[in-house]
């Protein structure tokens, strides 16, 4: 008999790169989220999957989103590096995010905070090696959450000292109540924020100043009123993209936050967004079952210029037989990975 598998709501890898000595973590995994609660660890074990753990959630909690954090790096007395400690978030229709004990698979904390239902979170690039031994640019090298609210709020949460507490309002709930759909680091300052009411607003998280405003605009005169933002990802040199509700994947320039191509990949809803390590490679899933792929001839590496109107649809296939709600990917040295799922 079969047996019915709940529907997989987030997708998330552990680690986005190589280490200090191109190798792929040894630690490496995917944690994988589903419409009844659970959360299952998986071990890529260079392409022996192999599932390691599943934390049973509670009942009628759906996991809707997964986040990882890593302490950093120590040395031991002979040199060699001892990887940071992994921590696992996770949202789920609450105005809470929860942290996993990843030995005891239970609920570690909540996070506290007089704010709204979360409803996307994303977790802060990594401090850079020269950040992490200047006190002077930077005190707090640990990964900030971001998080996402229905009524459009956007909430600062601090993993510091091992814990998890709210720290600031970023942004604080509109006359419009537009709720926010996706959110995402540009990098450890700048955040980009996907709304209900067509719009994608950049934020700087230091002091909550909007940097700009961007417009979707509308689906013409017989489409709905307003455009969801479902998702937004950066690019490796600052350039970002989103998927909408029109079933169109759009390209920005990092630079000054304008809006250069627009590629209509999908018959219906775009659900989610994954990039390629070197920043030439996009790929789409959403509620017509496809999964696109859209490549750029010029590598995006960081501080690199913008690309400009020069992506393409190279494909779609239709992997699944149902929404592809999410995909995560990790380009590594032996692993090459976009890994999807959804609604069964």
């Amino acid at each position: 008999m079969p047996y019915p598998s709940s529907a997989i709501n987030a997708l998330a890898f552990s680690h986005t790169d190589t280490n200090e000595d191109g190798n792929d973590p040894e630690c490496l995994r995917l944690a994988l989220g589903r419409a009844n609660g659970n959360i299952e660890i998986w071990n890529p074990a260079n392409g022996s999957w192999s599932q390691e753990r599943v934390f049973s959630g509670g009942k009628d909690r759906s996991v809707e989103g997964l986040a990882w954090t890593q302490e950093p790096d120590q040395r031991d007395d002979h040199g060699k590096i001892i990887p940071g400690r992994l921590r696992l978030f996770s949202i789920g229709y609450s105005s809470s995010v929860t942290e996993w004990d990843l030995a005891t698979g239970l609920p570690l904390r909540h996070s506290d905070g007089n704010h709204s239902e979360v409803w996307c979170f994303a977790a802060q690039p990594q401090a850079k090696a020269s950040m992490k031994g200047s006190s002077a640019q930077e005190e707090d090298t640990s990964q900030k959450l971001i998080a996402g609210c229905a009524d459009g709020s956007l909430v600062l949460l601090s993993t510091a000292d091992d814990d998890l507490r709210f720290e600031k309002f970023v942004a604080r709930s509109s006359a419009t109540k537009a709720r926010v759909l996706s959110v995402t680091f540009k990098d450890r300052k700048i955040v980009l924020a996907g709304f209900a009411d067509s719009m994608i607003r950049v934020y700087d998280t230091r002091n909550g100043y909007v940097i700009r405003n961007i417009s979707l605009g509308s689906a013409g005169p017989r489409g709905p009123k307003e455009t969801l933002v479902w998702n937004i990802k950066c690019l490796p040199n600052g350039d970002f993209v989103s998927g909408d509700s029109n079933g169109d994947v759009r390209i920005y320039d990092g630079r000054n936050y304008s809006h250069v191509q627009r590629i209509s990949g999908h018959e219906a809803d775009v659900l989610d967004l994954a990039v390629s390590r070197d920043g030439t490679m996009i790929f789409s899933g959403g509620m017509d079952r496809r999964t696109c792929l859209y490549t750029s001839k010029k590598k995006t590496a960081p501080g690199a210029a913008g690309q400009g109107g020069n992506w393409t649809k190279v494909s779609h296939q239709r992997y699944h037989d149902h929404d592809v709600k999410a995909m995560a990917t990790y380009d590594g040295a032996k692993l090459s990975i976009l890994a999807s799922g959804g609604k069964n």
